[in-house]
Protein backbone atom coordinates (compact mmCIF):
# COMPACT_ATOMS: atom_id res chain seq x y z
CA UNK A 1 0.00 0.00 0.00
CA UNK A 2 1.37 3.44 -0.94
CA UNK A 3 2.38 5.94 1.71
CA UNK A 4 -0.05 8.91 1.76
CA UNK A 5 1.71 12.26 2.10
CA UNK A 6 -0.29 15.08 3.71
CA UNK A 7 2.60 17.53 4.17
CA UNK A 8 2.98 20.73 2.16
CA UNK A 9 6.50 20.05 0.85
CA UNK A 10 6.89 16.25 1.29
CA UNK A 11 8.33 16.67 4.79
CA UNK A 12 6.54 13.50 5.97
CA UNK A 13 8.01 11.51 3.05
CA UNK A 14 11.55 12.39 4.14
CA UNK A 15 10.77 11.63 7.80
CA UNK A 16 9.10 8.32 6.92
CA UNK A 17 12.15 7.30 4.84
CA UNK A 18 14.51 8.06 7.75
CA UNK A 19 12.28 6.52 10.44
CA UNK A 20 11.15 3.47 8.46
CA UNK A 21 12.32 1.06 11.17
CA UNK A 22 10.22 2.68 13.93
CA UNK A 23 6.82 1.07 14.31
CA UNK A 24 5.15 3.47 16.77
CA UNK A 25 7.14 6.60 17.58
CA UNK A 26 6.48 9.94 19.25
CA UNK A 27 6.42 13.41 17.74
CA UNK A 28 5.95 17.05 18.80
CA UNK A 29 4.33 19.44 16.32
CA UNK A 30 4.75 23.11 17.26
CA UNK A 31 2.38 25.21 15.13
CA UNK A 32 0.36 22.21 14.04
CA UNK A 33 -2.39 24.27 12.35
CA UNK A 34 -4.85 22.04 10.36
CA UNK A 35 -4.84 18.35 11.44
CA UNK A 36 -5.04 17.09 7.83
CA UNK A 37 -4.27 19.73 5.20
CA UNK A 38 -0.49 20.42 4.94
CA UNK A 39 0.03 18.39 8.14
CA UNK A 40 3.45 16.81 8.76
CA UNK A 41 2.12 14.42 11.43
CA UNK A 42 -1.18 13.17 9.92
CA UNK A 43 0.41 10.22 8.07
CA UNK A 44 2.26 9.11 11.23
CA UNK A 45 -0.94 9.35 13.30
CA UNK A 46 -2.65 7.03 10.82
CA UNK A 47 0.29 4.58 11.19
CA UNK A 48 -0.22 4.46 14.95
CA UNK A 49 2.19 7.12 16.12
CA UNK A 50 1.20 9.51 18.91
CA UNK A 51 2.46 12.91 20.02
CA UNK A 52 1.82 16.49 21.16
CA UNK A 53 0.15 19.07 18.91
CA UNK A 54 0.59 22.72 19.92
CA UNK A 55 -1.64 25.33 18.27
CA UNK A 56 -2.62 28.77 19.71
CA UNK A 57 -5.41 29.60 17.21
CA UNK A 58 -8.82 28.44 18.48
CA UNK A 59 -10.16 27.45 15.07
CA UNK A 60 -7.26 25.10 14.29
CA UNK A 61 -7.14 23.79 17.85
CA UNK A 62 -10.78 22.71 17.73
CA UNK A 63 -10.13 20.84 14.50
CA UNK A 64 -7.13 19.10 16.11
CA UNK A 65 -9.22 18.00 19.08
CA UNK A 66 -11.84 16.56 16.72
CA UNK A 67 -9.38 14.77 14.42
CA UNK A 68 -6.67 13.69 16.93
CA UNK A 69 -8.49 12.36 19.99
CA UNK A 70 -5.55 10.13 20.98
CA UNK A 71 -2.94 12.90 20.75
CA UNK A 72 -2.15 15.56 23.36
CA UNK A 73 -3.59 18.80 21.95
CA UNK A 74 -2.54 22.07 23.61
CA UNK A 75 -3.88 25.55 22.84
CA UNK A 76 -0.90 27.76 23.72
CA UNK A 77 2.22 29.32 22.27
CA UNK A 78 5.85 28.17 22.68
CA UNK A 79 8.64 30.51 23.81
CA UNK A 80 11.83 30.51 25.86
CA UNK A 81 10.00 31.37 29.09
CA UNK A 82 6.47 30.99 30.49
CA UNK A 83 4.12 33.95 30.28
CA UNK A 84 1.66 35.71 27.99
CA UNK A 85 2.28 36.52 24.33
CA UNK A 86 0.33 38.86 22.06
CA UNK A 87 -1.01 36.77 19.15
CA UNK A 88 -1.76 38.19 15.73
CA UNK A 89 -4.23 35.71 14.24
CA UNK A 90 -4.34 35.90 10.44
CA UNK A 91 -7.90 34.75 9.75
CA UNK A 92 -8.38 31.60 7.64
CA UNK A 93 -4.66 31.01 7.10
CA UNK A 94 -1.62 29.41 8.65
CA UNK A 95 0.25 32.72 8.93
CA UNK A 96 -0.68 33.61 12.54
CA UNK A 97 2.34 34.96 14.41
CA UNK A 98 3.60 36.65 17.57
CA UNK A 99 6.01 38.87 15.58
CA UNK A 100 4.55 42.41 15.08
CA UNK A 101 6.70 43.00 11.97
CA UNK A 102 5.31 39.94 10.19
CA UNK A 103 1.77 40.94 11.28
CA UNK A 104 2.25 44.40 9.72
CA UNK A 105 3.31 42.78 6.42
CA UNK A 106 0.16 40.60 6.45
CA UNK A 107 -2.01 43.64 7.04
CA UNK A 108 -0.33 45.40 4.10
CA UNK A 109 -1.01 42.29 1.99
CA UNK A 110 -4.73 42.61 2.75
CA UNK A 111 -5.16 39.89 5.37
CA UNK A 112 -7.59 40.27 8.22
CA UNK A 113 -5.94 40.26 11.68
CA UNK A 114 -7.49 39.34 15.03
CA UNK A 115 -5.37 40.16 18.05
CA UNK A 116 -5.47 38.33 21.39
CA UNK A 117 -3.27 37.30 24.31
CA UNK A 118 -2.25 33.66 24.60
CA UNK A 119 -0.44 31.67 27.25
CA UNK A 120 3.05 30.51 26.38
CA UNK A 121 5.33 27.79 27.85
CA UNK A 122 8.82 26.50 27.06
CA UNK A 123 9.07 23.07 25.44
CA UNK A 124 10.96 21.79 28.49
CA UNK A 125 7.96 22.58 30.73
CA UNK A 126 5.57 20.95 28.27
CA UNK A 127 7.65 17.74 28.03
CA UNK A 128 8.05 17.64 31.80
CA UNK A 129 4.34 18.13 32.39
CA UNK A 130 3.39 15.25 30.05
CA UNK A 131 6.24 12.90 30.92
CA UNK A 132 7.79 12.94 27.47
CA UNK A 133 10.84 10.70 27.03
CA UNK A 134 12.24 9.82 23.63
CA UNK A 135 11.11 11.94 20.67
CA UNK A 136 11.60 10.69 17.10
CA UNK A 137 11.08 14.07 15.47
CA UNK A 138 10.28 17.66 16.42
CA UNK A 139 8.67 20.00 13.91
CA UNK A 140 8.62 23.80 14.59
CA UNK A 141 6.69 26.33 12.46
CA UNK A 142 6.12 29.46 14.55
CA UNK A 143 6.10 32.09 11.78
CA UNK A 144 9.13 33.94 13.18
CA UNK A 145 9.23 32.44 16.69
CA UNK A 146 11.48 29.45 15.89
CA UNK A 147 14.51 30.85 17.81
CA UNK A 148 12.51 31.45 20.99
CA UNK A 149 11.00 27.96 20.75
CA UNK A 150 14.49 26.36 20.47
CA UNK A 151 15.78 28.41 23.40
CA UNK A 152 13.00 26.93 25.56
CA UNK A 153 14.12 23.34 24.83
CA UNK A 154 17.12 21.90 26.73
CA UNK A 155 18.73 19.67 24.14
CA UNK A 156 20.92 18.07 26.82
CA UNK A 157 18.11 16.03 28.47
CA UNK A 158 15.51 15.77 25.69
CA UNK A 159 17.07 15.07 22.32
CA UNK A 160 14.73 14.53 19.40
CA UNK A 161 16.27 12.32 16.70
CA UNK A 162 15.29 14.74 13.93
CA UNK A 163 14.40 18.43 14.15
CA UNK A 164 12.91 20.27 11.18
CA UNK A 165 12.13 23.96 11.16
CA UNK A 166 10.65 26.40 8.67
CA UNK A 167 13.80 28.20 7.39
CA UNK A 168 12.33 31.10 5.37
CA UNK A 169 10.35 34.18 6.21
CA UNK A 170 6.54 33.84 5.79
CA UNK A 171 5.42 33.75 2.14
CA UNK A 172 8.95 34.23 0.82
CA UNK A 173 12.15 32.36 -0.04
CA UNK A 174 14.30 34.67 2.07
CA UNK A 175 16.39 32.56 4.47
CA UNK A 176 15.65 33.05 8.17
CA UNK A 177 17.61 30.22 9.83
CA UNK A 178 20.81 32.13 10.70
CA UNK A 179 19.29 33.31 13.97
CA UNK A 180 18.68 29.84 15.40
CA UNK A 181 20.88 27.34 13.50
CA UNK A 182 23.75 27.76 15.99
CA UNK A 183 21.41 26.71 18.80
CA UNK A 184 21.29 23.30 17.14
CA UNK A 185 24.82 22.85 15.92
CA UNK A 186 26.23 23.83 19.33
CA UNK A 187 24.12 21.09 21.01
CA UNK A 188 25.15 18.08 18.91
CA UNK A 189 22.92 18.44 15.82
CA UNK A 190 24.11 18.65 12.25
CA UNK A 191 22.37 19.82 9.08
CA UNK A 192 21.35 17.02 6.65
CA UNK A 193 18.71 18.30 4.19
CA UNK A 194 16.90 21.41 2.91
CA UNK A 195 13.79 21.30 0.73
CA UNK A 196 13.48 25.00 -0.07
CA UNK A 197 11.15 25.66 2.83
CA UNK A 198 12.44 23.60 5.75
CA UNK A 199 15.84 22.57 7.11
CA UNK A 200 16.37 19.13 8.64
CA UNK A 201 18.84 18.47 11.48
CA UNK A 202 19.84 15.06 12.92
CA UNK A 203 21.38 14.49 16.35
CA UNK A 204 24.96 13.30 16.27
CA UNK A 205 24.11 10.06 18.07
CA UNK A 206 21.55 9.21 15.28
CA UNK A 207 23.94 9.92 12.41
CA UNK A 208 22.97 6.63 10.74
CA UNK A 209 19.85 8.45 9.62
CA UNK A 210 21.88 10.86 7.47
CA UNK A 211 21.83 8.53 4.48
CA UNK A 212 18.02 8.88 4.30
CA UNK A 213 18.45 12.56 3.42
CA UNK A 214 20.90 12.05 0.57
CA UNK A 215 18.29 12.70 -2.13
CA UNK A 216 14.86 14.34 -2.30
CA UNK A 217 11.50 12.48 -2.40
CA UNK A 218 11.26 10.28 -5.51
CA UNK A 219 9.35 7.44 -7.05
CA UNK A 220 11.11 4.81 -4.95
CA UNK A 221 9.58 6.23 -1.78
CA UNK A 222 6.26 4.80 -2.97
CA UNK A 223 4.08 7.67 -1.88
CA UNK A 224 1.08 9.54 -3.18
CA UNK A 225 -0.16 12.99 -2.29
CA UNK A 226 -3.23 13.09 -0.09
CA UNK A 227 -5.32 14.86 -2.75
CA UNK A 228 -4.30 12.17 -5.25
CA UNK A 229 -5.15 9.42 -2.77
CA UNK A 230 -8.47 11.08 -2.08
CA UNK A 231 -9.06 11.39 -5.81
CA UNK A 232 -8.18 7.72 -6.26
CA UNK A 233 -10.53 6.73 -3.46
CA UNK A 234 -13.23 8.88 -4.98
CA UNK A 235 -12.51 7.33 -8.37
CA UNK A 236 -12.60 3.80 -6.93
CA UNK A 237 -15.77 4.68 -5.09
CA UNK A 238 -17.19 6.15 -8.29
CA UNK A 239 -16.14 3.02 -10.21
CA UNK A 240 -17.78 0.89 -7.53
CA UNK A 241 -20.83 3.06 -7.71
CA UNK A 242 -20.74 2.74 -11.50
CA UNK A 243 -20.61 -1.05 -11.24
CA UNK A 244 -23.46 -0.94 -8.76
CA UNK A 245 -25.35 1.35 -11.11
CA UNK A 246 -24.68 -1.00 -14.03
CA UNK A 247 -25.86 -3.96 -11.98
CA UNK A 248 -28.83 -1.91 -10.88
CA UNK A 249 -29.48 -0.96 -14.51
CA UNK A 250 -29.37 -4.62 -15.56
CA UNK A 251 -31.63 -5.49 -12.69
CA UNK A 252 -33.97 -2.66 -13.62
CA UNK A 253 -34.02 -3.79 -17.24
CA UNK A 254 -34.77 -7.33 -16.14
CA UNK A 255 -37.45 -5.97 -13.83
CA UNK A 256 -38.84 -3.84 -16.65
CA UNK A 257 -38.96 -6.88 -18.94
CA UNK A 258 -40.55 -8.91 -16.19
CA UNK A 259 -43.03 -6.12 -15.47
CA UNK A 260 -43.81 -5.81 -19.19
CA UNK A 261 -44.47 -9.54 -19.45
CA UNK A 262 -46.39 -9.47 -16.18
CA UNK A 263 -48.37 -6.47 -17.40
CA UNK A 264 -49.17 -8.24 -20.69
CA UNK A 265 -50.16 -11.38 -18.80
CA UNK A 266 -52.38 -9.36 -16.52
CA UNK A 267 -53.93 -7.52 -19.46
CA UNK A 268 -54.69 -10.86 -21.13
CA UNK A 269 -56.07 -12.14 -17.84
CA UNK A 270 -58.16 -8.95 -17.53
CA UNK A 271 -59.54 -9.44 -21.05
CA UNK A 272 -60.39 -13.07 -20.25
CA UNK A 273 -61.91 -11.96 -16.96
CA UNK A 274 -64.04 -9.35 -18.72
CA UNK A 275 -65.22 -11.93 -21.28
CA UNK A 276 -66.00 -14.38 -18.51
CA UNK A 277 -67.74 -11.62 -16.55
CA UNK A 278 -69.86 -10.73 -19.58
CA UNK A 279 -70.75 -14.39 -20.09
CA UNK A 280 -71.63 -14.75 -16.44
CA UNK A 281 -73.73 -11.58 -16.59
CA UNK A 282 -75.57 -12.92 -19.65
CA UNK A 283 -76.09 -16.27 -17.93
CA UNK A 284 -77.23 -14.51 -14.79
CA UNK A 285 -79.66 -12.36 -16.77
CA UNK A 286 -80.98 -15.46 -18.57
CA UNK A 287 -81.22 -17.30 -15.26
CA UNK A 288 -83.05 -14.38 -13.69
CA UNK A 289 -85.44 -14.21 -16.64
CA UNK A 290 -86.01 -17.97 -16.52
CA UNK A 291 -86.45 -17.80 -12.75
CA UNK A 292 -88.93 -14.95 -13.18
CA UNK A 293 -90.87 -17.02 -15.75
CA UNK A 294 -90.79 -20.02 -13.43
CA UNK A 295 -91.92 -17.85 -10.51
CA UNK A 296 -94.80 -16.52 -12.62
CA UNK A 297 -95.70 -20.06 -13.68
CA UNK A 298 -95.46 -21.22 -10.08
CA UNK A 299 -97.76 -18.37 -9.06
CA UNK A 300 -100.26 -19.44 -11.74
CA UNK A 301 -100.00 -23.09 -10.70
CA UNK A 302 -100.26 -22.07 -7.04
CA UNK A 303 -103.39 -20.05 -7.77
CA UNK A 304 -104.82 -23.00 -9.70
CA UNK A 305 -103.91 -25.40 -6.91
CA UNK A 306 -105.40 -23.04 -4.34
CA UNK A 307 -108.61 -22.88 -6.36
CA UNK A 308 -108.56 -26.68 -6.68
CA UNK A 309 -107.98 -26.99 -2.96
CA UNK A 310 -110.89 -24.66 -2.35
CA UNK A 311 -113.06 -26.66 -4.71
CA UNK A 312 -111.94 -29.90 -3.08
CA UNK A 313 -112.71 -28.42 0.33
CA UNK A 314 -116.17 -27.56 -0.94
CA UNK A 315 -116.50 -31.06 -2.37
CA UNK A 316 -115.34 -32.56 0.90
CA UNK A 317 -117.86 -30.42 2.74
CA UNK A 318 -120.56 -31.53 0.36
CA UNK A 319 -119.53 -35.16 0.78
CA UNK A 320 -119.48 -34.76 4.57
CA UNK A 321 -122.95 -33.29 4.33
CA UNK A 322 -124.07 -36.12 2.09
CA UNK A 323 -122.48 -38.71 4.38
CA UNK A 324 -124.23 -37.14 7.33
CA UNK A 325 -127.48 -37.14 5.36
CA UNK A 326 -127.04 -40.79 4.42
CA UNK A 327 -126.05 -41.65 7.98
CA UNK A 328 -129.29 -40.09 9.07
CA UNK A 329 -131.09 -42.00 6.32
CA UNK A 330 -129.39 -45.26 7.39
CA UNK A 331 -130.31 -44.58 11.00
CA UNK A 332 -133.89 -43.88 9.89
CA UNK A 333 -133.92 -47.10 7.87
CA UNK A 334 -132.51 -49.03 10.83
CA UNK A 335 -135.26 -47.63 13.01
CA UNK A 336 -137.76 -48.53 10.35
CA UNK A 337 -136.33 -52.03 10.09
CA UNK A 338 -136.38 -52.46 13.86
CA UNK A 339 -139.91 -51.14 13.89
CA UNK A 340 -140.76 -53.54 11.07
CA UNK A 341 -139.15 -56.42 12.91
CA UNK A 342 -141.06 -55.51 16.02
CA UNK A 343 -144.43 -55.17 14.20
CA UNK A 344 -147.18 -57.75 14.49
CA UNK A 345 -147.47 -58.26 10.73
CA UNK A 346 -143.75 -59.18 10.49
CA UNK A 347 -144.21 -61.76 13.18
CA UNK A 348 -147.39 -63.11 11.57
CA UNK A 349 -145.70 -63.40 8.13
CA UNK A 350 -142.54 -64.98 9.55
CA UNK A 351 -143.70 -68.58 8.62
CA UNK A 352 -144.43 -67.42 5.08
CA UNK A 353 -140.93 -65.95 4.75
CA UNK A 354 -139.43 -69.12 6.09
CA UNK A 355 -141.37 -71.16 3.55
CA UNK A 356 -140.24 -68.77 0.76
CA UNK A 357 -136.60 -69.04 1.81
CA UNK A 358 -136.90 -72.79 2.01
CA UNK A 359 -138.51 -72.97 -1.40
CA UNK A 360 -135.84 -70.67 -2.89
CA UNK A 361 -133.03 -72.74 -1.39
CA UNK A 362 -134.68 -75.94 -2.62
CA UNK A 363 -135.03 -74.43 -6.10
CA UNK A 364 -131.36 -73.40 -6.14
CA UNK A 365 -130.41 -76.92 -5.05
CA UNK A 366 -132.56 -78.38 -7.79
CA UNK A 367 -131.08 -76.06 -10.37
CA UNK A 368 -127.54 -76.96 -9.27
CA UNK A 369 -128.39 -80.67 -9.37
CA UNK A 370 -129.99 -80.19 -12.80
CA UNK A 371 -126.96 -78.24 -13.94
CA UNK A 372 -124.62 -81.01 -12.91
CA UNK A 373 -126.89 -83.61 -14.54
CA UNK A 374 -126.97 -81.69 -17.84
CA UNK A 375 -123.32 -80.50 -17.68
CA UNK A 376 -121.56 -83.61 -18.81
CA UNK A 377 -123.87 -84.46 -21.71
CA UNK A 378 -123.71 -80.80 -22.79
CA UNK A 379 -119.93 -80.92 -22.79
CA UNK A 380 -120.10 -83.93 -25.03
CA UNK A 381 -122.52 -82.23 -27.44
CA UNK A 382 -120.77 -78.75 -27.41
CA UNK A 383 -118.22 -79.53 -30.17
CA UNK A 384 -121.00 -80.65 -32.49
CA UNK A 385 -123.10 -77.62 -31.62
CA UNK A 386 -120.14 -75.30 -32.23
CA UNK A 387 -119.70 -76.86 -35.64
CA UNK A 388 -123.36 -76.29 -36.39
CA UNK A 389 -123.18 -72.67 -35.03
CA UNK A 390 -120.42 -71.87 -37.49
CA UNK A 391 -122.88 -72.52 -40.33
CA UNK A 392 -124.39 -69.21 -41.38
CA UNK A 393 -127.69 -70.78 -42.47
CA UNK A 394 -128.20 -72.57 -39.14
CA UNK A 395 -127.12 -69.47 -37.18
CA UNK A 396 -129.56 -67.27 -39.13
CA UNK A 397 -132.40 -69.69 -38.51
CA UNK A 398 -131.57 -69.87 -34.75
CA UNK A 399 -131.47 -66.10 -34.46
CA UNK A 400 -134.83 -65.77 -36.22
CA UNK A 401 -136.36 -68.37 -33.84
CA UNK A 402 -134.81 -67.21 -30.54
CA UNK A 403 -134.20 -63.50 -31.28
CA UNK A 404 -130.90 -61.60 -31.67
CA UNK A 405 -130.82 -60.08 -28.15
CA UNK A 406 -132.79 -62.66 -26.20
CA UNK A 407 -131.58 -64.28 -23.03
CA UNK A 408 -131.51 -67.62 -24.81
CA UNK A 409 -129.17 -66.29 -27.50
CA UNK A 410 -126.85 -64.74 -24.86
CA UNK A 411 -126.67 -67.97 -22.82
CA UNK A 412 -126.13 -69.99 -26.00
CA UNK A 413 -123.18 -67.80 -26.91
CA UNK A 414 -121.75 -68.13 -23.40
CA UNK A 415 -122.14 -71.91 -23.53
CA UNK A 416 -120.61 -72.30 -26.97
CA UNK A 417 -117.82 -69.69 -26.84
CA UNK A 418 -117.34 -69.16 -23.06
CA UNK A 419 -117.17 -65.22 -22.99
CA UNK A 420 -118.81 -61.99 -24.03
CA UNK A 421 -117.11 -59.65 -26.55
CA UNK A 422 -114.37 -57.53 -24.86
CA UNK A 423 -113.14 -54.09 -25.91
CA UNK A 424 -110.01 -54.07 -28.04
CA UNK A 425 -106.77 -52.38 -26.85
CA UNK A 426 -106.97 -48.57 -26.90
CA UNK A 427 -110.73 -48.78 -27.61
CA UNK A 428 -112.92 -46.62 -25.29
CA UNK A 429 -115.02 -48.69 -22.98
CA UNK A 430 -118.15 -46.77 -23.79
CA UNK A 431 -117.93 -47.70 -27.51
CA UNK A 432 -118.12 -51.48 -26.89
CA UNK A 433 -121.41 -53.08 -27.85
CA UNK A 434 -122.30 -55.61 -25.17
CA UNK A 435 -124.34 -58.59 -26.08
CA UNK A 436 -126.03 -58.62 -22.68
CA UNK A 437 -127.96 -55.42 -21.76
CA UNK A 438 -126.95 -53.60 -18.53
CA UNK A 439 -129.25 -53.30 -15.57
CA UNK A 440 -130.47 -49.88 -14.47
CA UNK A 441 -128.04 -49.75 -11.52
CA UNK A 442 -125.08 -50.93 -13.70
CA UNK A 443 -125.96 -48.36 -16.37
CA UNK A 444 -125.97 -45.59 -13.74
CA UNK A 445 -122.53 -46.67 -12.43
CA UNK A 446 -121.16 -46.93 -15.99
CA UNK A 447 -122.37 -43.39 -16.76
CA UNK A 448 -120.73 -42.02 -13.60
CA UNK A 449 -117.41 -43.69 -14.53
CA UNK A 450 -117.48 -42.18 -18.02
CA UNK A 451 -118.24 -38.72 -16.61
CA UNK A 452 -115.38 -38.98 -14.10
CA UNK A 453 -112.94 -40.06 -16.84
CA UNK A 454 -113.93 -37.10 -19.01
CA UNK A 455 -113.40 -34.63 -16.11
CA UNK A 456 -109.99 -36.11 -15.33
CA UNK A 457 -108.84 -35.95 -18.96
CA UNK A 458 -110.00 -32.30 -19.31
CA UNK A 459 -108.28 -31.29 -16.01
CA UNK A 460 -104.95 -32.95 -17.00
CA UNK A 461 -104.96 -31.32 -20.42
CA UNK A 462 -105.61 -27.83 -18.95
CA UNK A 463 -102.85 -28.28 -16.30
CA UNK A 464 -100.36 -29.42 -18.98
CA UNK A 465 -101.20 -26.42 -21.16
CA UNK A 466 -100.56 -24.04 -18.18
CA UNK A 467 -97.24 -25.80 -17.37
CA UNK A 468 -96.09 -25.49 -20.97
Amino acid sequence: MSFISYAQNYEDVMLARALRGVAKGFYIDVGAQDPVHDSVTKAFYEMGWRGINIEPVTHWFNRLVADRPQDINLQLAVSDSPGILHLFEVVDSGLSTTDPNFAARHIQAGHQICESDIECLPLDKICEAHGVGEIQFLKIDCEGGEAAALRGLSLDRIRPWIILLEATEPNSQKPAYMEWESLLTEHGYHFVYEDGLNRFYVSDEQCQLDVAFAYPPNIFDGFVRAPEAMTRRQLESAQGDLLVLRDTQRLLRANVQFLDSENKRREDALIQYRKLSEQLEEREAASLQHAQIERDQWRVDLDYLRSEVGRLHQEVGRLHHEVAFRDDEVARLHKAIHKLYASMSWRITSPLRFCARTASATLKKANRIGYHLVRWPAHLLRPSMRFMARSSAFRAMAVRVAGADSQLTIYARLFLFGRLPTPQENEPFGTVQLDKPLTRHAAQIFAEIQQANQKQQSGDSSFRSRGA
